[in-house]
């Protein structure tokens, strides 16, 4: 016989401290500034470019001190603003406002918030609140000279807002920048941002601005030597997600002259460094996290190998962000592509992390041509028959080049045995009694099947390195 279970119940109320609480978060300064700025994309109206305008109000007295964003989104319905106070209540979704905790953790990690004043087309007058709360809140209606947006004033600033101009002009509006590339494209702009800082102790409010404009990362594709990634939107998919993967290297300081560019300076979000190193992970268009290499595993540690290794891998669909955006949730869809982007880049084969020569790496039939020419001109021994892709009877290929009956086969990244048995292959059908093999490198079973060619079919097969030859020149106007 079973007895009753006696329940009783608690009553959870709301506290005050948790709009406190939220400032308490892993944020640095700019990502704050991305939090609001996030806010006002989120609400954005389609048919009109979204401006966005952040002030800091600086005086030798702190209590006077003030930040203010001001934008001209939707603005909030009077019905919606207690939602939009109230943490998590307008969560979800796919835009850039995806938790509903973004404007209150910024405000609460920046200082107190002074007032919120927000305002639709629709309505006559603005909304103004004073304060973060539950329960019923004072709503002041009030006349503003703007037909719609909303702006917010923090005061009682703490020690994370910065007042040195120097940081804004070299890093905060460059890190911006790059964040907001893809709405801040000079073609076709979807966001101005500014930003400008005001003394409101001088009697002319002096006044220091900046404006954000794009910054992308520049690549330097290792065959055509343009400003291109070597890899552009490849897709990667599974159930109920979607990614994209443009890969690439950065210039040397050398190729960014030849692109007629500057190299970026030490504090530039794309400076070529051990910390910048990897991909820029994007979600709705907004760089959620930079440089993620080592991060997401993708190698097992930072190693200055990876220096000139860049890229984005843009989250189509599928993917969720935890509740502060520098991170992603590690659920099974971000797992699986996590994995089939660490499956793909680190193919051995193709080499692409451990290229760190790959930006002057040269196409394999420039080569081919090179060793032609060099072995026809040589001082030493210069072959007299040298031909070039010489084909082998009904094999279906072809040997790189062939001087004077020896046969040179080409290879730009590391060879393998498998390699080493194509080119005994046209030996053996062409009746060739002797090959060079010419890579960058060999691994065990490239040695391993030259010796045992050597021993079993009497050819004589030499690994040579790719450095050996003087063909390994930059390429010229022509050869491009």
């Amino acid at each position: 016989m079973t007895q009753n279970k006696a329940i009783k119940y608690v009553e959870v109320k709301p506290h005050t401290n948790l709009f406190t609480e939220l400032g308490r978060n892993t944020y640095d300064y700019v990502d704050l500034l991305s939090e609001l700025v996030d806010n006002a994309v989120a609400a954005r109206l389609e048919d009109r470019l979204l401006e966005v305008k952040i002030t800091l109000g600086q005086s030798k007295n702190p209590e006077h001190r003030f930040f203010k964003i001001r934008d001209n989104a939707s603005g909030i319905p009077f019905e919606r603003l207690g939602d939009a106070i109230s943490p998590g209540a307008l969560g979800g979704g796919t835009s850039l406002n995806e938790h509903g905790l973004g404007m209150k953790e910024a405000v609460a990690s920046l200082g107190t918030l002074g007032y919120l004043l927000t305002k639709t087309e629709s309505s006559k007058v603005a909304y103004r609140i004073e304060r973060f709360d539950w329960g019923k809140l004072p709503v002041e209606e009030v006349k503003v000279d703007w037909k719609n947006g909303t702006e917010i004033y923090v005061k009682n600033l703490k020690p994370i807002v910065d007042f040195s101009k120097t940081n804004y002009t070299r890093s905060y509006v460059k890190i911006l920048g790059a964040r907001y590339r893809r709405f801040l494209r000079p073609d076709s702009p979807r966001l101005s941002l500014l930003i400008e800082m005001v003394d409101i102790d001088s009697t002319g409010s002096e006044v220091t601005s900046w404006g954000i404009t794009q910054v992308k990362p520049v690549y330097f594709h290792p065959r055509t030597r343009l400003n291109a990634p070597a890899i552009e939107r490849k897709k990667f998919d599974g159930d109920d997600w979607e990614a994209e993967l443009t890969f690439g290297y950065a210039p040397t300081d050398d190729e960014y002259k030849e692109l007629g560019l500057d190299p970026p300076d030490k504090f530039h979000p794309y400076h070529v460094s051990i910390s910048n190193q990897g991909l820029d992970i994007i979600r709705n268009d907004r760089v959620i996290l930079f440089h993620q290499l080592f991060e997401i595993g993708i190698v097992e540690a930072r190693h200055n190998d990876y220096n000139y290794v860049r890229g984005e891998l843009d989250l189509k669909k599928g993917f969720r962000t935890a509740i502060t955006k520098n991170s992603l949730v590690p659920d099974e869809h971000y797992i699986a592509l996590l994995e089939k982007i660490k499956e793909f880049l680190r193919d051995p084969k193709k080499g692409y992390l451990k290229r760190r020569t790959w930006p002057t790496e040269i196409p394999e039939d420039v080569l081919r041509k090179r060793l032609a020419k060099y072995l026809k001109n040589r001082s030493i021994d210069p072959k007299k028959d040298v031909k070039e892709e010489y084909i082998v009877g009904a094999l279906g290929g072809s040997i790189d080049v062939l001087a004077d009956g020896e046969a040179y086969e080409i290879k730009t990244t590391k060879a393998d045995g498998i390699d080493i048995y194509q080119l005994f292959a046209y030996l053996d059908m062409g009746d060739i009694q002797s090959g060079i093999f010419v890579a960058p490198d060999y691994s065990t079973g490239a040695t391993e099947a030259a010796k045992h060619i050597e021993t079993k079919h009497k050819k004589k097969l030499t690994l040579a390195k790719l450095e050996e030859f003087p063909i390994n020149q930059p390429l010229t106007k022509d050869e491009i």
